[in-house]
């Protein structure tokens, strides 16, 4: 449920005013008198400071329960040296509460200064708007200068991590054509042994059909020889029987 609370919570560096309903001003008395507070701020008005304020630390705005519009902005009150005190311990606390690194990147540290020298800011505003401007233009050269350096960073990353995955990418290419010559290789050692076997087979084939050619021809000589000496002897008999 919305609440006439607004931003200002524990874990805040930021000092905040209170929050008040500009189109119902008897809910913000109301609510100044719940907090113990004077119905209207005795403060003198500071709109030059609080403009200036309003341009790094947004004023909040919601609606309740009730369908009230609210609206909270940055406090512009000055701050004394006990609530500067105050300020630098509950940083201290916060980040060691909220588990900040204490070197290195961290977000959390960093979101904590920036909201820290943000009020610093703040404080410096509600003495002197002159300083306080100075200073936001030093707030701003230094956010834009960390975001140069952030997305000079994370080109780099961008370029080293394109640079790895190219490497990764060539040494799965070389390694998968290392397992496509390997697997070549092997093939070819198979089909190098089946004809090796083949021809071995061939020759054992080529040599007993030449063995048992040579057999088949020596008898054949065999058997043409008896047959010659047979009939020889044959035409021996029949001359001798003429010539008696």
């Amino acid at each position: 449920a919305m609440t006439a609370w607004g931003p200002e919570t524990a874990d805040s560096l930021i000092t905040w005013d209170v929050p008040y309903a500009p189109n119902d001003m008897k809910k913000t008395v109301k609510l100044r008198q719940r907090r113990e507070l004077p119905p209207v701020d005795p403060r003198p008005p500071n709109p030059q400071a609080q403009e200036v304020i309003d341009r790094f630390i947004f004023p909040s705005t919601w609606v309740d329960d009730d369908g009230t519009e609210w609206v909270q902005q940055a406090s512009c009150a000055p701050a004394s040296r006990l609530e500067v005190v105050m300020l630098q311990e509950k940083l201290d606390r916060l980040l060691k509460d909220k588990g900040a690194k204490a070197t290195g990147i961290c977000p959390i540290r960093k979101r904590l200064y920036e909201e820290c020298f943000d009020e610093l800011i703040r404080q410096v505003t509600t003495e002197c708007v002159e300083r306080g401007l100075l200073l936001l233009r030093v707030r701003e050269e230094r956010t834009m200068t960390l975001q140069a350096y952030q997305a000079l960073f994370e080109s780099r990353m961008g370029y080293g991590f394109r640079i790895a995955l190219k490497g990764e990418q060539e040494m799965l290419d070389s390694m998968h054509k290392i397992s496509r010559v390997s697997q070549m290789k092997n093939e070819l050692e198979t089909q190098a042994e089946e004809w090796k076997h083949k021809i071995e087979t061939r020759l054992k084939e080529q040599e007993e059909r030449f063995r048992e050619d040579e057999r088949k021809f020596a008898e054949e000589i065999a058997t043409l020889k008896k047959e010659n000496v047979a009939k020889k002897m044959q035409l021996e008999s029949c001359c001798v029987v003429q010539k008696r």
